[in-house]
């Protein structure tokens, strides 16, 4: 009999547990933490809604320190165009961390905080309804900053791998303003997926941004001394 209780109590947590929104989030960062340290070479490719359309090039770094969501950097180094070379913008606390996060990169729409790590005490992690989204079904769970002049996140996990596929992000009042789907999934050397194309879409104005991955490292000996000195 006592058996058959603690069986009962565990399958209560475990079912509770499923229903968390945080839990959810914290089993998707487990599945698919980024390595600790990785180089990208990155195409932006930038569209207006008259058809419009231009192209920038630049580097990523990060290195992740441990297994804490607040030990990470990143920083970004443009390539092209010209007059733009060598410039460099560091990502290095948190989504949460000051007002430059909400800054463009390179004229996209892509903001500087879609690069930062998750901070998850800094949010409240609701569970909505799940939904179908192509042929898998989804977990839904709104991610919403407890800094109130920080926008809120509604994320979308696979339900078989914890995957996030998409990512809506609102507005202040809490309105759908930009969609962010991620596309051509592909295991890293560890099995973990890691996305090969990110497409941001402005449903306002209707710019479309869309960053391809065109090489990924997953090595230290890419981080150039100037960056690797610095602690995240």
């Amino acid at each position: 009999m006592k058996s058959i209780l603690l069986l009962c109590a565990w399958c209560f947590a475990s079912l509770a547990l499923a229903q968390d929104g945080r839990a959810l989030v914290e089993e998707s960062l487990r599945r698919h933490a980024p390595p600790p340290h990785v180089y990208q070479e990155l195409a932006l490719v930038i569209n207006d809604a008259q058809g419009r359309y231009n192209v920038r090039t630049f580097r990523h770094y990060a290195q992740r320190e441990g297994t804490k969501d607040t030990k990470a950097a990143h920083w970004l180094v443009v390539d092209t165009p010209p007059d733009l070379k060598g410039m460099t913008i560091h990502i290095g606390a948190g989504r949460d961390a000051d007002d430059v996060l909400g800054s463009p990169i390179l004229g996209s729409n892509f903001r500087v905080r879609d690069f930062a790590t998750e901070i998850l005490d800094a949010h409240d992690y609701g569970r909505r309804d799940s939904v179908m989204l192509g042929q898998q079904l989804h977990y839904v769970v709104d991610a919403l900053p407890k800094r109130p002049s920080q926008p809120g996140r509604r994320l979308y996990l696979r339900q078989d791998n914890f995957f996030v596929s998409r990512i809506d992000h609102l507005d202040a009042d809490n309105q759908l303003a930009r969609r962010q789907s991620f596309h051509n999934p592909r295991p890293d050397e560890t099995g973990v997926w890691r996305p090969g194309m990110i497409l941001m879409e402005d449903l306002r104005n209707g710019q479309r941004s869309l960053l391809k991955v065109e090489r990924r490292v997953h090595s230290p000996d890419y981080l150039p001394a100037a960056m690797a000195n610095k602690q995240p």
